[in-house]
């Protein structure tokens, strides 16, 4: 079975560059444009580099990441139709038993990420209830882009460790699972930021960079076969 796993990992390595490149094809008239949000996005990098600067400098919030990781298992539990039974959460670490597993469940806290995405309902509601918020924008952009680093930087210190959640499928597909979902998922927050390209045409055109790629691996196994199998006599 892991052996499965990690031939469903490696195929899916050519899709995860093709997402790169439609990406950069859609976002290339974005940047270009003299209306592309240039301020937002530089106090959003400023506070994600803070974030990432305390997190190696300062003193970690883990037991506050810990109760969003395990409510994020407990939220993709919920979100499979099935039941959980319990909940802890501490400092060295927390641990959710439910009625159900699968990637999806052990994967989501690394893909979902539960601060920034409840923070941004929050803002967007508080939008809408108080209009005159948005004069806040920039103060907002600054504290999720903050939100957003901490974050990655918790994430990405545990893919090196022996995490569970890794090793229960194996680590290479679980890496390239949580590699492609966020890059669906900081896709589609772009685009909606951005809107760059009509959604059918953004949806388009990495779609058709996912044919072309896996075309062009056909076309090179098939080369390689070709090449190095026996003829018959």
């Amino acid at each position: 079975m892991n052996l499965l796993r990690l031939l469903l990992a490696v195929s899916l390595w050519p899709g995860i560059y093709a997402t790169l490149l439609a990406y950069a094809k859609i976002l290339q008239g974005a940047f270009s444009s003299p209306s592309f949000p240039w301020i937002g996005m530089g106090v959003f990098g400023v506070g994600f580099g803070i974030a990432l600067g305390a997190f190696f400098f300062l003193p970690r919030p883990r037991g506050f990441y810990v109760l969003g990781h395990e409510l994020t298992h407990a939220l993709a539990v919920w979100m499979s139709g099935g039941k959980v039974h319990s909940l802890h959460v501490a400092d060295k670490g927390g641990k959710v038993v439910a009625d159900r597993v699968s990637p999806w469940i052990s994967l989501a806290p690394y893909i979902l990420p539960f601060y920034p995405l409840i923070i941004g309902i929050l803002w967007l509601a508080s939008n809408h209830i108080w209009p005159e918020l948005t004069s806040f924008g920039l103060a907002f952009l600054g504290l999720w882009g903050a939100v957003w680093g901490y974050h990655y930087a918790f994430t990405l210190s545990l893919i090196p460790t022996r995490q569970p959640d890794f090793l229960v499928y194996g680590r290479i597909f679980s890496i390239t699972l949580i590699l492609l979902g966020n890059l669906m998922l900081v896709g589609i927050l772009a685009w909606a930021a951005l809107r760059p390209v009509p959604a059918s045409r953004a949806i388009a055109m990495v779609g058709s960079e996912w044919v072309w790629n896996f075309t062009e691996l056909v076309h090179f196994l098939s080369g390689l076969l070709l090449r190095y199998l026996p003829h018959p006599a």
